[in-house]
């Protein structure tokens, strides 16, 4: 809870009343509550090859770091648990409870919530548990080590065999809820009606068995006062007309550089640049420019180093011609060939990581986080503002984030310049300059506090 003194209270009162009044147009008005924008997939070993999850110096001086640059919550993916039980554990269990269990103390000591992953329809179908009845197709995916089964939310023999272990995950390792990959069959069906085989452009029809189990996690999870995130492939979001997570993450296998897509899904939108699939971009400030306007802020990708050394592990059939396969090949030999690095840290990296990801993902949410504080209202995509006498191209997206302050940002996502003319004074947050005019280089974003 922030107390305010009677000053910084009239501050607040100026500040909503006067954006409540000057924004006269936009796209969405959003209050914002209990919202972490910094988050990050942190690798922990080359599953399916055996690995200790015990913190190492490297992940003590690795976790100090990210929370002391406004990390608030870690997920960690498929490698804590054990999918196709190689290592003595199984999809709802650790490989290495002690060590895991450490990991998650550890994170906990720096302040910051860790969530595993869980798929509420994945499924290896060669475990000895799996039963047919589960699925209602048997399209699988297949990709490196695993042969994915989705099982189906109207299956009560599946509900009954999830539910519990999917619980029980929360309360055996004190995570703080859950990372979803949903592993959601209704595509397959979308297919077969409209021939559509890209799941980028596919719409899903309002299903109610998938809301109902979603938010039956979801109120769950809210229970113990945890965090819900949901992967529903690509860009999606679920077909549910209830609240059904907290953050809903896009961008995998996605080469979109769409400025603000995802938009039009409910808030909070965390986008992850699939640098395997995007375009390279010439200036990596642009993501940023095409994101966070739209309130939406970038998935950091960090952790241990990704080593490829799991395809090597002998008793496993792998797909060989799989793209993650392929992937974990090319990251094994970049790194026979730079034994010093610079290192890749997740399946979504480029090969190698930009050795500046991660501080310029800092330096940027340093930017973001005070415009996005407990109870700050936000308006997103101005098109009539008091405030800004200018012209508002379509590409030129300018959003306020209000609280104490008064806060604005401006993408120029045109290919020339923009200048910016505000009817009063506003300061640059990052050059410290102050005025009515400023101007915008393409595919830049400029970061505005009223004075």
């Amino acid at each position: 809870m922030k107390l305010l003194t009677q000053e910084g209270y009239r501050r607040r009162i100026d500040n909503i009343s006067s954006a409540d009044q000057s924004n006269k147009s936009y796209q969405r008005r959003h209050r914002i509550r209990d919202y972490m924008p910094g988050q990050v997939t942190y690798n922990l070993g080359d599953y399916p090859a055996a690995f200790s999850m015990e913190p190492t110096e490297y992940d003590y001086n690795l976790l100090k770091s990210l929370a002391e640059n406004g990390v608030e919550l870690l997920q960690i993916h498929e490698e804590w648990n054990d999918p196709i039980r190689h290592l003595g554990a199984d999809k709802f269990t650790a490989h290495d409870p002690e060590g895991l269990q450490k990991f998650v103390d550890l994170c906990h000591f720096f302040g910051i919530k860790i969530i595993p992953y869980i798929s509420t329809g994945y499924f290896q179908v060669t475990d000895p548990d799996y039963q047919e009845c589960w699925e209602r197709q048997h399209g699988d995916l297949i990709d490196e080590f695993f042969r994915y089964g989705h099982c189906w939310c109207g299956s009560p023999e599946w509900l009954e065999y999830l539910l519990p272990r999917t619980y029980k995950v929360l309360d055996q390792y004190g995570f703080d809820g859950i990372y979803n990959d949903w592993g959601y069959d209704g595509y397959y069906f979308v297919e077969q009606a409209t021939g559509e085989t890209d799941l980028a452009k596919m719409h899903l029809p309002y299903d109610p068995l998938i809301e109902d189990l979603l938010s039956e996690i979801y109120s769950e999870i809210k229970h113990r006062g945890g965090v819900y995130k949901i992967h529903a492939d690509r860009n999606n979001a679920p077909p549910c007309k209830d609240k059904v997570y907290d953050y809903l993450w896009i961008g995998e296998h996605v080469d979109d550089d769409t400025p603000g897509e995802g938009k039009q899904h409910e808030p909070y939108i965390v986008p992850c640049q699939h640098c395997n699939y995007s375009k390279k971009m010439d200036d990596e400030d642009y993501y940023y420019a095409r994101v966070i306007p739209f309130m939406q802020f970038p998935l950091l990708k960090h952790g241990r180093p990704l080593g490829g050394t799991g395809i090597n592990e002998p008793g496993i059939h792998f797909y060989k011609d799989t793209s993650g396969y392929i992937f974990q090949q090319k990251v094994q030999e970049y790194n026979a060939a730079h034994p010093d690095g610079p290192f890749v840290h997740s399946i979504w990296s480029s090969i190698p990581d930009d050795v500046e990801e991660y501080p310029r993902w800092s330096r940027y949410l340093k930017l973001y986080k005070p415009m996005v504080t407990q109870n700050s209202v936000a308006y997103i995509e101005l098109r009539d503002c008091d405030d800004i006498l200018s012209p508002l191209p379509e590409k030129v997206i300018a959003s306020m984030f209000v609280n104490e302050e008064k806060y604005m940002v401006v993408s120029n996502l045109t290919d020339a310049d923009y200048k910016l003319k505000l009817s009063g004074k506003w300061k640059d947050r990052v050059t410290g300059e102050v005025g009515t005019d400023f101007v915008i280089k393409p595919d830049k974003i400029l970061f505005l506090v009223q004075v």
